[in-house]
């Protein structure tokens, strides 16, 4: 299985240096970082407070990159990016919006621009060691469903691929650390199921000299705006 990263697959798929660049969904902003760093001018939107309050303590000098904004309700002129990215974020917005947040998408994008859509897996290893406390099946299958229904007439299919990456944890508490930061509603099921998923955890994670990791796959929708 060879693994690769998602922010490679990204730039390999997309020019990114010297586009205007929203990431819908943008969490603690390590891709708007990321993308910064490739030469792209990036904005993230995200409307959880507890990431975009991560978000600027690991960016303080660059506040301007942040907005508070759901996908489905964007802040920004027509024609404004080049490219529209929404890295694993598609299924976080409600099931009855995702239609909408996609229609922004569109609307944001200037002509020929690209969208980039990248959706975990229905169900994967992480995903079973992490039930009951976190069920997604639902809204990934919702995500995948919206997206084999893109409008046609805004935007022109270019590609769909799969890729299998990893994500690494140092410690179960880190992980536990990112599923409350993106929904903190989870809190209450993780500390009541927290001595189940700290056994799954060691025992489905593979060991690494870095942490526990754990392979995903996801699936890449790219399309152009007519």
């Amino acid at each position: 299985m060879a693994l690769r990263r998602g922010t490679d697959v990204l730039v390999e798929t997309v020019d990114v240096a010297g586009q205007d660049v929203l990431d819908v969904g943008c969490g603690d902003g390590t891709l708007v970082r990321w993308l910064h760093s490739q030469g792209a001018r990036a904005i993230g939107a995200d409307c959880g407070a507890e990431m975009l309050r991560r978000a600027l303590e690991a960016d303080p000098a660059h506040p301007d990159r942040y907005v508070d904004a759901p996908g489905q309700a964007l802040p920004f002129d027509d024609n404004s990016f080049d490219v529209v990215v929404f890295s694993n974020s598609l299924h976080h917005i409600p099931t009855d919006d995702m239609a909408q947040a996609l229609e922004e998408a569109g609307r944001v994008l200037r002509p020929g621009g690209t969208l980039y859509v990248a959706e975990p897996e229905i169900e994967g290893p992480e995903d079973s060691m992490a039930y009951p406390v976190i069920d997604e099946t639902a809204v990934r299958t919702a995500a995948q469903q919206r997206l084999d229904k893109l409008d046609q007439g805004r935007f022109e299919s270019l590609c769909r691929f799969t890729y299998t990456s990893e994500a690494v944890y140092e410690s179960f508490d880190q992980w536990c650390d990112r599923v409350v930061g993106i929904d903190p509603d989870r809190a209450a099921a993780l500390e009541q199921h927290r001595e189940d998923l700290n056994e799954r955890f060691h025992r489905m994670g593979e060991r690494r000299p870095d942490g526990w990791a754990f392979a995903h796959n996801s699936l890449v929708t790219v399309t152009t705006a007519n």
